[in-house]
């Protein structure tokens, strides 16, 4: 999605360089496009609280278990393991929903540069 995001970047930024010829039908590719990427920073926002929200559960549990001492030390072993590999997913998409909102947020400017077409 990243790259994808980039490459349109790099497409709109020569295309509102090109001249008047393509203004209307630009506006409608970039409005489009701009809904769809919309679209995916909703999907990736849903995807990426549900994995926070399991995180901070599973964190919780995990804690809550090793303060009463109700498992074995090898199972809590196993949970901070995976409480591990949540954080690590977690932050992934902490760090990819940032990256998709910043630049949807950023193809916002290039409707007044088409207008001007």
């Amino acid at each position: 999605m990243e790259k994808q995001i980039r490459e349109y970047e790099k497409f709109i930024e020569r295309e509102t360089r090109a001249g008047k010829e393509r203004g209307k039908r630009l506006f409608e590719l970039h409005s489009e496009m701009v809904k769809n990427f919309q679209h995916e920073r909703l999907i990736h926002l849903l995807v990426m609280l549900f994995f926070v929200g399991i995180t901070i559960l599973l964190l919780g549990v995990t804690i809550g278990l090793e303060l009463f001492m109700v498992l074995p030390t090898s199972m809590l072993i196993m949970l901070g393991i995976l409480d591990l590999m949540m954080t690590g997913i977690s932050i992934a998409y902490v760090r990819h929903y940032y990256f998709l909102e910043n630049h949807v947020q950023g193809l916002y400017k290039y409707f007044e540069k088409i207008r001007e077409l």
